[in-house]
């Protein structure tokens, strides 16, 4: 029932309960009147109703303006205010602060927010725009071994190995953190608690720098740490195919590389080309053993020439120039350097080094090398040649050069691969695809290896039985050949097997032979995240 209805109805009811409204004519001018009245009221309610409409849609067409230009909702919301009714215009301000309002807050918890994640058994911390990351890392590695000598070397003199310490040691027992600083920093925290000639020592310093990223594909890196030498200098101590780097590279990444080496590095690394070039002084632990620090130029290119679903072949050369040699008492003592080399192994206790230089007083020391690496699906190889050379000091004896090379390859017997390092310009250990399991079906990853190295630090030594010339250098000619079996039960935990056939050949300075072979079995153990 409709309000004229209901006026009718009454109107009606009053009529026959009162003579005043007896008259029909009247009364229809009254209703007249009335209805009159209603259809203005309804006007003005339809007309506010349409006003209503109309500035809700208003607001939603800013609400959706505001959310697709976040960048400059004021210029939107002044232009469309400047249209609009007072009573709107303050609307959209109100909604304009307060969207304002919201966004700061969103962006402050934002901020503030902090992200939590595992990878590959790594945890790392992250903001939540990855501006900022903090990673802590380990890497333990206990070495067992046993040196089977011949009793004839027990008639050597004691520098030449008489008898090397069978035993156990943690080769590296590593603790650091590693991230980033504001997206376009980098840094490295590594402390060692192990050791490299079978004495465990207290923690020091292996690797920490500071890294800027902000001008990709270069870095420059600033601190102590072992600047890129080699492809196996560049390949992670947990990802070495064999227990230890062969004796050549160690000898050519020591003049003037190696770890806790201070340092500044230029970088540059893309998918295919990776080089580098490194100001570097002496040691950490060297600032109480020299009077004053050694100077060198360290260099490396490697690039990935060629590589598909099957082939990966990698070409490199690097080198070492020692500008300025320690001095080891003030600016008037010796400038001595020494290349040695041990037997590819590191739980000796006594840390003896087979082949050996001795200290010659140099003006300057030269390095170079070629190298190689190739993959054709689960078959890797790899190979290196290195020169060194010695500019004498105060001495008119001919300057002496000496030489190493390595080959070495390894299978992949259960399908996986090495893989390649862009940032490292070198290849990292192959992560098993089913993880070892006594109650499921995966045995994780199995790697057989072979190498074999020769280093010569031999210079005009003559023969047997005769004594050494004037710029004789008998320093010996070491050869190895190793074997190797790897396995990796998950992407955190490795064990190896290395088998070794050690062969000296060396002269003493009177002309004897003081040069001896034997065996040696290792086995380690290592955790690494």
């Amino acid at each position: 029932m409709n309000v004229r209805t209901l006026l009718l109805t009454g109107v009606c009811l009053a009529a026959f309960a009162s003579p005043a409204y007896a008259d029909d004519a009247a009364i229809l001018a009254r209703l007249d009147a009335m209805q009159k009245a209603i259809d203005a009221q309804n006007q003005e309610i339809a007309a506010q109703r349409s006003k209503i409409d109309s500035q809700s849609k208003e607001i939603k067409s800013l609400r959706q303006k505001l959310a697709t230009t976040p960048a400059a909702p004021a210029a939107s919301v002044a232009a469309t205010a400047a249209t609009t009714t007072p009573a709107t215009k303050a609307d959209v301000a109100a909604l304009q602060s307060e969207l304002a309002e919201y966004k700061n807050n969103q962006r402050l918890e934002k901020q503030e927010e902090a992200r939590v994640t595992m990878t590959n058994g790594r945890p790392m911390i992250s903001s939540s725009d990855g501006r900022f990351t903090f990673s802590p890392r380990a890497l333990a590695q206990f070495d067992m071994g046993y040196y089977d000598q011949k009793a004839s070397a027990a008639l050597l003199p004691a520098a030449n190995g008489q008898h090397l310490s069978s035993g156990a040691n943690f080769r590296r027992a590593h603790l650091g953190a590693q991230g980033k600083i504001f997206g376009d920093f980098s840094y490295l925290f590594n402390f060692d608690f192990g050791s490299s000639n079978g004495n465990e020592q207290q923690g020091r310093v292996q690797s920490v720098y500071l890294q800027y990223d902000g001008l990709k594909p270069f870095a420059f890196r600033i601190g102590a740490y072992p600047p890129p030498a080699s492809i196996e200098d560049g390949t992670g101590a947990g990802d070495e195919i064999f227990m230890e780097r062969d004796a050549p590279t160690d000898a050519a990444r020591a003049i003037a590389g190696a770890d806790a080496r201070d340092a500044a590095s230029v970088i540059y690394s893309d998918p295919s080309l990776y080089a580098a070039l490194s100001f570097t002084g002496g040691k950490v632990a060297d600032s109480s053993v020299y009077a004053d620090e050694q100077t060198a130029l360290l260099g490396r290119v490697a690039d990935m020439v060629y590589k598909d679903s099957d082939w990966a072949l990698l070409l490199g050369a690097n080198g070492s120039y020692v500008i300025t040699p320690p001095y080891a008492s003030g600016l008037t003592g010796a400038h001595n350097v020494t290349i040695s080399a041990g037997p590819e192994t590191t739980f000796n206790d006594m840390g003896t080094k087979l082949v050996s230089t001795g200290a010659i007083n140099v003006d300057h020391v030269t390095q170079w090398g070629l190298e190689g690496a190739a993959q054709w699906r689960t078959l890797y190889a790899q190979g290196g040649y290195y020169g060194y050379s010695m500019e004498r000091a105060g001495t008119t004896f001919e300057d002496p050069d000496f030489n190493g090379w390595y080959l070495m390859s390894s299978w992949v017997l259960t399908g996986e691969r090495r893989a390649y390092s862009a940032s490292n310009g070198s290849f990292s250990a192959p992560k098993p695809r089913i993880p070892f399991s006594l109650s499921g079906s995966g045995w994780g990853a199995w790697e057989l290896a072979l190498r074999y190295s020769d280093l010569d630090l031999n210079f005009d030594e003559g023969s047997a039985g005769t004594a050494a010339g004037t710029s004789a250098i008998r320093g010996g000619e070491q050869q190895i050949t190793s074997f190797g079996v790897n396995w990796y039960p998950n992407t955190l935990v490795r064990f190896d097997l290395n088998l070794q056939h050690v062969d000296i050949d060396r002269l003493s300075t009177a002309g004897a032979d003081v040069g001896q072979d034997f065996n040696v079995i290792a086995f380690r153990s290592q955790f690494a995240f």
